[in-house]
């Protein structure tokens, strides 16, 4: 129930600045590239796990934004196999100069953890509440597509004790659209 919860509210926040973008030119951009997270971050003696990364900003006023972003990143161990989700949004600050921009974020929302440890037998899954903290830059390519770098401090509900000593960054690089 908490997971539609948070649709929900994004949904009427996303809505309720409809009136804003037809007051005023809104401007956005969307991210779609590779990305890597951090050893034991979820469970422990798992590896870091490779994946895409997801994420669009809508820009109704200048410098501030909401951002959404849905991540994806999955890592086979032995023989088995661990899948994590992350679907969070808030917050992003941006700034232009030349082409260039940079940007900090500050996200949060709920990851979905699916572990197989043992093929055939039952998967064990769990939702857990997640957030991100960082900031990266584009640098223009062609018009409007700009190559994106990007770190984040990842951190959850669901992270082993300290003494997995669990690695919390994510790093991505893709292509990015500003339109």
């Amino acid at each position: 129930m908490k997971r539609y919860s948070w649709f929900v509210l994004l949904g009427v926040l996303i809505f309720s600045l409809m009136p804003v973008a037809h007051a005023r030119k809104v401007k956005a951009d969307a991210y779609f590239g590779y990305s890597h997270v951090g050893a034991n971050l979820y469970a422990p003696y798992t590896p870091g796990m490779n994946g895409w990364q997801f994420a669009m900003q809508v820009r109704p006023i200048p410098l501030v934004g909401v951002e959404g972003d849905v991540s994806h990143y999955g890592a086979d161990a032995g023989a088995g196999a661990q899948h994590v989700t992350l679907v969070m949004f808030g917050p992003r600050a941006t700034l232009h100069a030349a082409g260039f921009s940079v940007f900090a974020h500050a996200l949060g929302g709920v990851g979905h953890l699916t572990s197989n440890v043992v093929p055939g037998f039952p998967t064990s899954s769990t939702t857990f509440s997640s957030y991100a903290i960082g900031g990266g830059g584009d640098a223009p390519i062609f018009r409007g597509l700009k190559l994106r770098a990007m770190v984040d401090y990842l951190g959850n509900s669901n992270a082993p004790s300290s003494r997995y000593s669990p690695s919390h960054y994510r790093v991505g690089v893709g292509l990015a659209y500003h339109f």
